[in-house]
């Protein structure tokens, strides 16, 4: 029996409304793919991925955008919060009164709702962990040297999250004993590579915006910088040019990357099929094709070329599979 709906929030009530306003103020993919769900999977979604978006967004939106004296002088009160953070999400996975009512950087709204969820569930709190480990390169501005960084970092900034998903896609609630899934392997097994070849080709779609930025928020290792013989600063100035044809190169060489993770990712996905209904598997693959379609026009016409049509190609990739979500 299916358990999806078409791609439209279901009635969420308190404290899931508030988290909704966090989820969906980017509009994300993921957001839009986890809004196909059954209404208490998406609420388990929306108090997971606010959760997220709020440490998320303290360190990549508050502290990493500050100059280098404030982000000295900010280090340790930020890793602080992070800390406080954990403390609640091992809470409310526990099933515990929030610890940090009056100061915690999660509201009582989405610590509620992730309390109704998280702590109602078999998931372990593992992802936020990871997720907290990848914040804390962020914030100690760890350098990523090697592709072996790039990966480490991934684990905990993309896999984790992704693995919620996995686990969504495969769990039923029941009132009395709330969330279960029948999978036989942690959820990271069948989301990690497909998750890193996603987060590759997210990097390649929004270098152009991403490197107006500081270059501390642009995730490509110095390893592969090399290789293509191009700085941050040129990447830069060839984008602020439009001079694409000097991104081909870092481009080819980071789609090698990424489809070399498809290959593995899309086996491990594939062996979900077993236990996933018709609309399940139908969203999950939805997801990736708005990534696979991505990385094949990067492919067909090169990385400059994508970078020439890029808002045509990423409007139509992401409404072609996930339309936007509609709102009463």
């Amino acid at each position: 029996m299916s358990h999806s709906l078409p791609p439209e929030h279901a009635v969420l009530g308190p404290p899931f409304d508030a988290c909704n306003e966090l989820a969906a103020a980017k509009n994300a993919n993921l957001y839009r793919a986890a809004m196909r769900l059954s209404p208490e999977r998406q609420r388990f979604f929306l108090a997971a991925y606010a959760s997220m978006r709020v440490i998320d967004d303290i360190v990549d939106d508050g502290f990493l955008e500050l100059p280098d004296a404030e982000r000295d002088a900010q280090r340790e009160f930020v890793l602080q919060t992070i800390h406080q953070w954990q403390a609640q999400v091992i809470a409310a996975k526990a099933d515990l009164d929030n610890p940090l009512p009056e100061n915690g950087p999660l509201s009582s709204e989405v610590y509620q709702a992730l309390r109704l969820t998280l702590g109602r569930s078999d998931l372990p709190a593992d992802p936020w962990i990871e997720l907290a480990d990848a914040l804390h390169r962020d914030i100690a501005e760890e350098p990523m040297d090697e592709w072996d960084d790039f990966i480490a970092y991934c684990e905990g900034a993309t896999a984790a999250p992704a693995s919620i998903f996995v686990y969504l896609l495969s769990a039923r609630y029941d009132a009395e004993i709330g969330y279960t899934s029948p999978l036989t392997n942690p959820p990271l097994y069948h989301a990690r590579d497909m998750a890193i070849f996603c987060y590759i080709i997210h990097i390649l779609r929004d270098l152009p915006e991403d490197i107006k930025g500081p270059d501390r928020l642009v995730t490509i290792p110095s390893e592969v910088l090399i290789a293509a013989d191009i700085t941050l600063g040129e990447i830069r100035n060839a984008i602020g040019q439009g001079k694409y044809g000097d991104l081909d190169y870092l481009g080819k060489i980071l789609l090698e990357h990424a489809w070399e993770h498809f290959e593995t990712g899309q086996a491990r996905s594939g062996e979900l099929l077993s236990v996933l209904d018709t609309d399940e598997a139908d969203t999950l693959s939805r997801l990736f094709t708005v990534y696979i379609e991505l990385g094949g026009a990067m492919m067909e016409n090169g990385y400059a070329g994508f970078l020439t049509e890029r808002d045509e190609i990423m409007q139509s990739t992401a409404q072609n599979s996930l339309p936007d979500v509609k709102k009463d």
